[in-house]
């Protein structure tokens, strides 16, 4: 995890944003409790954990978070555009790809904190889902 840099800002633009969606919202949600419990995980384990496996997780969660990142960013600014006058309509397919990148990103979080999960146990800790 080179850069750190907190998501709750897009986490609290998507769920409060008129035309993010129920599905991108629902996958939102599941995104920050992912998100939460690996970071507590892996503050709890630095330094006691194996450095690969601790790096390794890190790292998926920093891919997942740019991801989701990256979709929401697009996906933002071409319905900003719109909604503000711009003359081309969102693609149709904007919708759809973006709820995908956002699905990628929960089931690469996800993942992630399994394997973290396992690590943890190995060394006497607990996520906060057992």
């Amino acid at each position: 995890m080179d850069s750190y840099a907190s998501p709750y800002q897009e986490f609290i633009e998507v769920l409060a944003h008129s035309h993010a969606g129920a599905h991108r919202k629902a996958l939102t949600g599941q995104l920050i409790a992912v998100y939460a419990e690996m970071n507590h995980l892996l503050a709890g384990t630095k330094g006691t954990m194996a450095p690969a496996a601790w790096a390794d997780c890190g790292n998926e969660l920093s891919r997942c978070m740019g991801l989701y990142r990256n979709a929401w960013t697009r996906f933002v600014a071409v319905v900003d555009d719109y909604l503000n006058g711009a003359d081309i309509a969102p693609s149709s397919s904007l919708g759809p790809e973006t709820t995908q990148a956002f699905q990628a990103a929960v089931d690469g979080a996800r993942a992630a904190l399994d394997v973290m999960r396992t690590e943890a146990r190995r060394l006497g800790r607990e996520g906060w889902a057992h």
